[in-house]
């Protein structure tokens, strides 16, 4: 039986002129494939074609809201030569019944124990409608449906099959160490997704994996440094303790980047985690900042990952500091900030801007997009405020496809493109590269930071320029 797996892309992606990475989600479902079935991998984010008339019998499609569209016009093409096609990612978890449209089977959850059942089922000719894997309810879905209570334990894993994919073209390979998020901040559905539970990959399971990659990687984890949250697990820190220890040690060293909260330089082993992970080759983190006043904070939820006690005791200060503590170990910080809560203004902009060129950190300054599977996409679908003429594809890049009490879409939009462009200035890509060799005097440092934020300029100039205006006022 053979067997392709898509990654669908699409025209405007802000990653593709930027820094480009592995996938890990089809190369790890490869890698779950058995040995007696053919896989082949389709990358369309980095361009690989979908050749409709082969001879394939098996089409998997990962499916993100943004590409929900593109997925389903792919599935229904294959759908209509008669190829079984299954659909899974995280736009499934929120709206399996839409997808078993386009689809002969839906998967929910994770994959690691689904997906060899599916394709036993596949060649036997008796598909289930739906395969779930988590603690997830099943009874409004209307159909036959396989369910596996329990989450994976991520033991035991095989290695990702990144020879399916032309290695050359990529410059970091991606893996992940963990799963599951305990933050429950109101925008986003990663822990409804995989739980609020961390669970961890085997530390020699990991080295061994980290040893076949190349010269760099991205660790897809929520938190490369952990959860200070979990106070009852004592585990939780000395895991990351351990890893990095292990990973400093290899040889040749690899440079390598992540996700990673501000809180660890103010818990327990937090400051040692962040020295290690440091020594082990982390050179930059993604860090979901979200907002700059404590009204913000409250609205996304976001304070329970900065390891403030509430919202109300949420201290600008403080943020600043942490991000020159991580700095000074010579680990580049890319700020994300989401702007558009109720109590944002026009002026939330400029001022975000401003906190991130103080603090010489990387803009990634984005109006709020409501994702589906969100607590606060429910909120607002349920008050009328999400746009429910625009179509998936709008749920990313720079749509506008909520309603604002006190802003327009067209005020938002053109807002965001002016601090995205000015955030990208020439001078502003220096002074911040100069102050990443500071703290970490390497060329190889030095490149990556520059080149990446010069695909970051072009990346979100072009995204301004292509995005329609469909704006109602």
């Amino acid at each position: 039986m053979k067997i392709t797996i898509i990654f669908p892309g699409r025209s405007i992606e802000t990653a593709r002129p930027t820094i480009s990475v592995m996938p890990l989600a089809p190369t790890l479902l490869a890698a779950l494939t058995p040995d007696e079935y053919e896989v082949s991998l389709v990358d369309m984010f980095f361009g690989d074609q979908v050749y409709y008339e082969s001879d394939v019998d098996v089409v998997a499609i990962t499916v993100r809201t943004p590409l929900a569209v593109i997925a389903y016009e792919i599935a229904d093409h294959f759908l209509k030569r008669g190829k079984k096609v299954i659909l899974g990612g995280p736009h499934i978890f929120a709206f399996p019944e839409e997808a078993k449209q386009h689809a002969t089977a839906v998967a929910i959850g994770e994959g690691e124990e689904l997906w060899p059942i599916i394709l036993k089922d596949a060649e036997q000719n008796k598909l289930q409608d739906f395969y779930v894997c988590g603690p997830y309810g099943v009874n409004r879905l209307q159909g036959a449906v396989y369910h596996r209570k329990e989450r994976p334990t991520l033991k035991n894993l095989p290695m990702m099959r990144r020879d399916l994919l032309p290695r050359e073209r990529y410059f970091m390979d991606s893996i992940f160490t963990t799963r599951g998020c305990p933050n429950h901040c109101r925008f986003c559905p990663v822990t409804d997704i995989f739980g609020p539970k961390i669970r961890h990959r085997p530390i020699d399971e990991v080295l061994a994996e980290v040893a076949t990659l190349g010269k760099r990687y991205f660790n897809v984890d929520d938190s490369v440094f952990g959860h200070p949250q979990i106070v009852d697990r004592p585990q939780e820190s000395q895991y990351y303790l351990d890893l990095y220890h292990e990973l400093a040690r290899l040889r040749p060293k690899r440079l390598w980047t992540g996700a990673g909260g501000l809180s660890a330089v103010n818990y327990k082993d937090g400051r040692k985690i962040l020295e290690l992970a440091a020594e082990s080759g982390l050179c930059s983190i993604a860090a979901g900042l979200e907002s700059i006043s404590a009204k913000g904070q409250k609205q996304s939820g976001a304070w329970r990952k900065l390891h403030y006690g509430s919202p109300d005791t949420f201290d600008i200060q403080k943020m600043k500091t942490n991000i020159q503590t991580i700095q000074s170990l010579g680990i580049e910080v890319m700020g994300f900030f989401i702007i558009g809560w109720d109590e944002d203004t026009l002026e939330t902009y400029r001022r975000t801007l401003d906190f991130c060129d103080e603090c010489n950190i990387i803009p990634f300054i984005f109006t709020l997009t409501p994702m589906p599977g969100s607590q606060i996409y429910r909120e607002y679908l349920q008050q009328g405020r999400i746009f429910t003429d625009r179509p998936w594809d709008h749920y990313g890049g720079g749509y506008i496809v909520y309603r604002h009490p006190t802003m327009s879409d067209e005020e938002m939009f053109d807002l965001n493109a002016e601090v995205m462009t000015e955030g990208y200035s020439m001078t502003r890509i220096l002074k911040r590269t100069v102050q990443a060799v500071r703290c970490r005097f390497s060329l190889d440092v030095a490149t990556s930071s520059f080149f990446t934020q010069l695909g970051l300029r072009k990346a979100y100039r072009q995204l301004y320029e292509q995005t329609p205006r469909p704006f109602r006022h």
